[in-house]
C-alpha cells in the first residue's frame, strides 16, 4: 500500500476536506466579529419592481455609516435598527463563543472528525474495494495462496490492514486539525476553547468504528463479486441510495422510520452523530444511539463471517481484469 498512489491521494483528499470545518468557521467568525452582527431591512427597489432585503452591519450603523439604506431614510428607522443590534448583542457573543469553540482545540477535533466521517466512508469504500478487487483482477490472489498463506490469514490480514489504515488516517487528520486550529486561534487572538478533550477521544472512537463497519461490508461485496469496480460502485452507490429510499418511504409510510433505524447508513448516522450521553439510557437519544451501535456490530459480524465463508469455500479464478 505504501508504494501505491491511491491510499495517499485518498488521505490527502480527506485531510483537505476536513479543514473546511476549521477554516470555514474561522472566516465566518472573523466576518461576524468585524461586522458586529447584522440586521435586515427591506427597501423599495423600483428597478426590480418590488422590495429587496438589505443586510446591514451593526458596527456600521453604530458608526453612522448606513450607505446601504436609501438616501433620506427616517433617522428613527436607523435608531430602531441600532436598538435591534443592541438586543442581539448577547446572542451575538454566544454565537461567537460557539464558533470559536468549533475552530479551536479541542472542539475542532470533534468537528473535523464529524465532518470527515461520511466523506471518509466513501474514500475507505474505494480503498477497500481496490485492495481486495485488484488481487482478483490481477490474479495475484492465487499466487499468494499458492505460496502457503492460509485463506483465513490472508483475508484477516487484509481487513486488519484496512482497519489500521483507517485509524492512521484519522490520527493524521487530528494532527493536521490540531496544527490548523492553533494557527486559526492565533489569527483570531483566541486560545483553547471550552470543550472537553474526552469528547474528542469519543469522536475518534466512534468515527473509527463506523469506518470499520462500512469497510467490512464493502469488502464482503468485493469478495462476493470478485470485482473492484463492483465493490466501489456498491460502496458508493448504497450510501446515497439508502438515504434517498429512506426519505421517500418515510414520507409515504409512517411506520418506515422505525424500520430505517436498522439500516446500515442510518445506524452509522445515529451512532456517529455525537449524541451526548449523561449516563446509560438517561437521555432520550441514549437508547437509540446504543441500539445503532448494536446494529452496526451485527452488520460487521454478519458481513465479515459471510466474506470468510465465501473466500474459504469458493475456487479462485485467474486474472479477470475487473
Amino acid at each position: 500500500m505504501r508504494r501505491r498512489w491511491m491510499p495517499w491521494v485518498l488521505l490527502a483528499v480527506l485531510l483537505l476536506f476536513s479543514q473546511l470545518a476549521v477554516w470555514g468557521t474561522y472566516f465566518a467568525y472573523s466576518g461576524q466579529r468585524s461586522s458586529g452582527g447584522q440586521v435586515f431591512f427591506t427597501v423599495s427597489s423600483p428597478t426590480e419592481g418590488g422590495q429587496r432585503p438589505v443586510n446591514l452591519s451593526c458596527n456600521d450603523l453604530r458608526a453612522g455609516r448606513a450607505s446601504a439604506l436609501p438616501p433620506g431614510t427616517d433617522p428613527r428607522v436607523i435608531e430602531g435598527l441600532i436598538q435591534q443590534c443592541e438586543q442581539n448583542a448577547a446572542n451575538q457573543e454566544e454565537q461567537l463563543a460557539d464558533m470559536r469553540d468549533t475552530f479551536t482545540l479541542p472542539g475542532s477535533l470533534s468537528t473535523s472528525l464529524g465532518m470527515a466521517q461520511m466523506f471518509g466512508l466513501l474514500l475507505l469504500a474505494i480503498l477497500a474495494a481496490s485492495t481486495f478487487g485488484t488481487e482478483y483482477g490481477w490474479g495475484t490472489v492465487r499466487t499468494v495462496l499458492a505460496r502457503g498463506t492460509g485463506r483465513t490469514a490472508y483475508l484477516a490480514s487484509k481487513l486488519a490492514l484496512l482497519a489500521l489504515a483507517a485509524a492512521a488516517g484519522l490520527l493524521a487528520l487530528m494532527m493536521v486539525t490540531a496544527l490548523s486550529s492553533l494557527a486559526a486561534g492565533a489569527l483570531a487572538g483566541a486560545g483553547l476553547g471550552s470543550g472537553g478533550w474526552g469528547h474528542a477521544v469519543a469522536s475518534l472512537g466512534k468515527t473509527w468504528s463506523v469506518l470499520v463497519a462500512y469497510l467490512v461490508v464493502t469488502s464482503f461485496v468485493t469478495v462476493l463479486t470478485r470485482s473492484a469496480a463492483a465493490g466501489m460502485a456498491t460502496g458508493l452507490g448504497y450510501f446515497f441510495a439508502e438515504q434517498i429510499i429512506v426519505a421517500i418511504l418515510s414520507a409515504l409510510f409512517d411506520w418506515f422510520p422505525r424500520v430505517a433505524q436498522y439500516l446500515l447508513v442510518r445506524s452509522i448516522t445515529i451512532w456517529g452523530s455525537g449524541f451526548s450521553l449523561q449516563g446509560p439510557g438517561l437521555t432520550e437519544d441514549g437508547p437509540l444511539e446504543w441500539r445503532a451501535l448494536l446494529v452496526l456490530l451485527g452488520y460487521t459480524i454478519a458481513a465479515g463471517a459471510a466474506a470468510f465463508w465465501l473466500f474459504r469455500r469458493r475456487d479462485l479464478p485467474g486474472a479477470s481484469g475487473g
